[in-house]
């Protein structure tokens, strides 16, 4: 996997990824299914077309929607991938990026679903729901 663009992986190590390609955006999901398989106020993850993504290791996969599976390492359970079932792309947590900050967001979606304590002061583009 020479010339990957971003790589990262889970907390232990088990599972690991590399991009070859930009994303196709990187976005911050306030909507409730994030937070609640992320267990954090909302989803930072960068989309990339799922052919750019190599994936090694173990993971455990559920639907938390009828559109998006989202994927854990079976081992520690960081929560790494999404995969939405509408096409042929995979989101990655921009957390797990070994270098997180190479990928900045572009926008927020589903801040309809915000928390209150949550503060956007970033300049990016807001989304009552998907962009």
């Amino acid at each position: 996997m020479s010339g990957a663009a971003y790589a990262g992986g889970c907390l232990c190590g088990q599972v690991r990824w590399r991009a070859t390609a930009e994303p196709i955006n990187v976005r911050l999901c306030h909507c409730r299914n994030c937070q609640r398989a992320t267990g954090g106020p909302f989803f930072a993850r960068a989309l990339f077309e799922d052919a750019d993504v190599e994936r090694s290791g173990d993971t455990t996969r559920w639907a938390s929607s009828g559109r998006l599976h989202r994927l854990s390492c079976a081992r520690c359970g960081t929560p790494v991938f999404a995969e939405p079932q509408d096409g042929p792309w995979i989101a990655v947590a921009v957390a797990t990026c070994d270098a997180p900050d190479a990928l900045r967001p572009g926008s927020h979606i589903w801040v309809s679903e915000k928390l209150d304590w949550v503060r956007i002061d970033d300049g990016l583009p807001q989304f009552p729901q998907g962009a």
